[in-house]
């Protein structure tokens, strides 16, 4: 069973990136089944060089890693080009050997985009990245989209649905009051851009497969965008993303069958963050201990998205949430969790409070409920525990037993709660600053 997987436990960015950063040198490929270009990982070289990646699989900072982009990835050509082309100037290899992009994934398209941008200036804005995610999931869904293999089968074709597509909008986007765009220039530097892609395209559920079942299978790391609050089955809908998030999706975002699939490592961050609308039952509103929590804004580990830019709400740990996450993504044998961000958590001041269940129309539950009107009519229930002086530094340290007590107590408070194993615990930002317990 050569599949593991990585996925996010809470609202997104939980460091995901950096745990598949690591993994990727005990894999041979590294597999994106899901999201697109609105997620993102930041990965620190050796070099102590960053690495912000969008779509390219954190694998991509591996010499000996093949890195694959999924059928159920959604690619915008001009964004991808871009972050190839960041990616080689800071000295990392990308070819056609070591980059597959599935045929069958579909392309964002540039009226993906304006349609993105025309709804978040209406009332039905949502708070959206604008990154044409939501349209070219709703375009796929009613079967009336392109995909990536169209680039080699008819690049005419796919010319035409762009411009026709920009063409539709000329109205709306005079409604609300956009400047206007010559539809004809964006749509053939969309082609020109998208092009490029071409070469990259392959059957990579074909390519999988094989790997998986040749006689020294390849290992292949699964990378998961995004978290399970954001599931838009199993989310806070509607503030969601379009697709599916949970370990349920790399078979159907790889083609690969499940029985494939071995570790999964659910991804918890000591200081949840969101960014953008939705319910948060533990956010923190107190201004002096966010800005103690933010620190400095210009660390690579800063508390803003990779691909907004965007400050993330930030909010006390949430047990009842990450059981629901577990439930949903496994809480066997094969499920444990890394925990990141551990350094971060004398910042809270000499006591900490861990939400180990919420209030809910006078009734104490332990799971978090299944809608987002429902966690706005929960209330946290706090368990405080001692936190540890920050004058002692945590982020040099190897080993469990080298954590202060009050740290060591707070791992095992969390294992308990859950009844699930941490395996891995981020100290810092880089690479080698993971314990492995």
């Amino acid at each position: 069973m050569p599949v593991n997987v990585v996925v996010g436990m809470q609202r997104g960015d939980e460091g995901k990136g950096r745990f598949v950063d690591m993994l990727a040198e005990e894999h041979d490929i590294v597999a994106r089944f899901n999201g697109g270009n609105n997620a993102g990982h930041t990965v620190l070289l050796p070099n102590n060089v960053e690495l912000d990646l969008h779509l390219v699989p954190s694998g991509i900072a591996h010499e000996n890693t093949v890195n694959v982009i999924g059928s159920g990835t959604f690619v915008n050509p001009d964004k991808l080009v871009d972050e190839i082309d960041e990616i080689r100037d800071k000295g990392v290899d990308v070819s056609t050997e070591n980059l597959k992009i599935s045929g069958a994934a579909h392309l964002i398209l540039p009226h993906h985009i304006f349609k993105d941008v025309i709804r978040e200036c209406g009332d039905q804005a949502q708070g959206s990245t604008k990154m044409g995610i939501s349209p070219v999931a709703s375009f796929k869904a009613a079967r009336e989209n392109v995909r990536v293999e169209d680039l080699k089968r008819d690049i005419h074709y796919v010319y035409e649905v762009a411009l026709n597509g920009l063409r539709e909008q000329k109205l709306e986007r005079a409604k609300h009051n956009l400047d206007p765009i010559n539809e004809t220039e964006i749509a053939s530097e969309f082609i020109m851009k998208a092009m490029k892609l071409a070469e990259y395209t392959t059957d990579t559920v074909l390519y999988l497969n094989k790997s998986l079942r040749q006689d020294r299978p390849s290992r292949v790391l699964a990378e998961g965008a995004q978290a399970f609050l954001l599931d838009i089955d199993h989310g806070m809908y509607p503030f969601v993303t379009s697709s599916s998030t949970t370990v349920g999706a790399v078979s159907t975002g790889l083609g690969v069958p499940p029985h494939f699939i071995d570790k999964v490592h659910g991804i918890v961050k000591a200081v949840p963050s969101h960014v953008g609308g939705g319910p948060f039952v533990t956010e923190i509103k107190d201004t002096d201990l966010l800005n103690s929590l933010h620190g400095d804004m210009s660390a690579i580990d800063a508390e803003k998205g990779t691909t907004t830019g965007r400050v993330r709400r930030l909010g006390n740990l949430d047990l009842p949430q990450i059981r629901r996450a577990l439930m949903v993504n496994g809480t066997d044998e094969n499920m444990t969790i890394a925990l990141s961000k551990l350094d971060w958590i004398p910042r809270f001041g000499p006591l900490l409070d861990v939400c180990v269940a919420y209030e809910r129309k006078g009734k104490t539950i332990d799971i978090a409920p299944d809608a987002a009107y429902k966690l706005d009519q929960s209330k946290p229930v706090y368990e405080r525990l001692e936190n540890w002086d920050p004058s002692i530094d945590i982020t040099g340290v190897k080993t469990f037993y080298d954590l202060p007590k009050q740290a060591q107590k707070l791992v095992r408070f969390i294992e308990e709660q859950l009844e699930t194993d941490i395996d891995m615990i981020g100290v810092g930002p880089r690479r080698d600053q993971v314990i492995v317990k």
